[in-house]
Parts: C-alpha cells; structure tokens; sequence
C-alpha cells in the first residue's frame, strides 16, 4: 500500500472545534488553565475574550493551538507547529510570550530568527518558572484575616495591585487606571480577591485569576514589604488556598525560580513542582 502523507493546515478555530481543543486542553489541565477558563467565560469570541484562537491540524486532527491576544500562549505545540504558527504572527505585536517553557522559548526563537529586530530583544526573559499545584489541605494553619474582598474596597485593592504589578513586571500595568482597574473590580466582584487590611491599607493580596473545572490558578501574591519576613506569608497563603478548595480540587500558581523565599513559603505550604513555564516580555 502506498503511503500517503498528510497535510498539515493552520487556521482559526471556531466552535466546531471546541471537542478537540478542549481534548488538548484536557492533555495539560494545570499549565493551560487560563486558556481554559477563557474559553469557558467567553468562547471563541476574539472580541470578548480578547484572544483570537488559532489551530495547527494534521489532516482533520487538531495537533496544537495558540492563543493570540496581548499573550501569546501556546497549548501542545510541536516543532511543526511553532513553525507555522512563527510564520504566521511575526508581523503581530504583544507585550507577553508565556507558556510551558520548551513552547514558549521555542516560538520566542522562532519569532526572532524571522523578524529580529521586532522579536529579539525583549524587555524580560523569565527563562524558568516553576509551576505548582496542590489537592490536599494545606500544611501550614490558615489565617482567619484573609478573606475576599468587595468592590466597597477597590481603591486600597488597586494600590496593592498597582504596587504588585510593578514590583513583579517592572513596569506599571497598560491604562491603571481604566482597563487595569476594571479587572480588579471584576476579580472582587466574582470573590476571587483575598485581602487583609490593616485599617484601610490592603497588607496583602491574591487573585484568583482563573477557574475551569477542577483546576483554579492564583496569582498577584503580594505582601506590603514592611510586613516581609514575619512568618506571615505562609499562613496567609495556606488561607487562600483553603478557600479554593470549597471551589476547587486542584489549587495552582506558577513562580519564578530565582524567588526562593517565595518557592520556600509555596512548598511549605504544601505545593508541589508540576511543571514549568517561560516567560518573554516586551
């Protein structure tokens, strides 16, 4: 019997995909949970979820994915892929490449050979980011005092994010005072912004900044610097995450690796190293 090959097409999905993109996404629960919890919230609406989604087949079957919007993440690509997906893009801007790191430093490389000046040399490069997850309750007691907070409290909310934000990108968030803050108010109307305020000063914060099935992702954990060094941190998160999993089986964040004392309070904690990310920031 002659062999005959099949061809390989890159094109936009639609919602006649969504069996088989919610099959890749189901390959990868953890690390591609805010593509997940996008396509729940809001489809394949570009529009809404501000993230075209785009598809590498081979023949009919949906081999990888990427997500095209001010992030660019990629869902199971293989070589095969970050090279139609590279050749598709290189002319588009972002301000953020992330995904698992094998993907998201192999489009970076792709990007940069086929347009360097607009690709090569990036603001940041988090080459290693080591990704955690956690299913049972946490190691360290709770902190009665974390609890979400409302929208009554989003200016305080918002300088503890502006102050997060900043520390952790180097730069002030895109518009901090319109889009920026908008997502705040979203996060505290949905209960997904854990606070402790001291009078009306948020001295810590967490989101939840993204819900799929089983699997939530907590992230913008911060803790106001006077306050550092107390043996606080890791009660405090221990509480966030008991509050997830009233929600949720599955509790998970991702850290840069050169943050021990933040890898050391996550692993006290009780989270465990399941992956790892990269990260490329214009």
């Amino acid at each position: 019997m002659r062999w005959v090959p099949v061809s390989s097409e890159l094109r936009e999905l639609d919602h006649s995909d969504e069996p088989e993109l919610r099959r890749l996404l189901a390959l990868r629960p953890i690390e591609n949970i805010v593509v997940s919890a996008r396509l729940d919230t809001h489809g394949f609406d570009p529009g809404k979820s501000g993230a075209q989604l785009l598809g590498f087949f081979h023949g009919d079957h949906l081999v990888s994915a990427l997500s095209v919007g001010s992030t660019l993440q990629p869902v199971n690509a293989t070589l095969d892929a970050l090279d139609f997906f590279a050749r598709h893009i290189e002319q588009r801007t972002c301000q953020t490449i992330l995904g698992v790191r094998g993907e998201a430093m192999g489009l970076w490389r792709r990007l940069s050979e086929l347009s360097f000046t607009q690709w090569a040399a990036p603001r940041d490069v988090r080459h290693q980011q080591i990704v955690m997850a956690m299913t049972g309750y946490p190691l360290v007691h709770p902190d009665r005092d974390v609890q979400p907070l409302g929208t009554s409290f989003i200016d305080s909310y918002l300088d503890a994010s502006l102050l997060m934000y900043t520390e952790e990108v180097g730069v002030a968030p895109p518009d901090p005072q319109g889009s920026y803050r908008d997502h705040v108010a979203k996060l505290m109307m949905g209960q997904r912004a854990f606070a402790v305020m001291e009078g009306d000063q948020v001295v810590f914060k967490a989101d939840v900044v993204a819900i799929s099935g089983s699997v939530c992702q907590i992230s913008g954990v911060w803790l106001a610097p006077e306050y550092r060094g107390l043996g606080l941190a890791k009660p405090y998160i221990a509480s966030v995450v008991a509050q997830c999993l009233e929600r949720v089986s599955t509790v998970s964040l991702y850290v840069n690796a050169h943050n021990t004392p933040a890898v050391g309070s996550y692993l006290g904690v009780g989270f465990v190293e399941v992956g790892e990310y990269a990260t490329i920031m214009y």
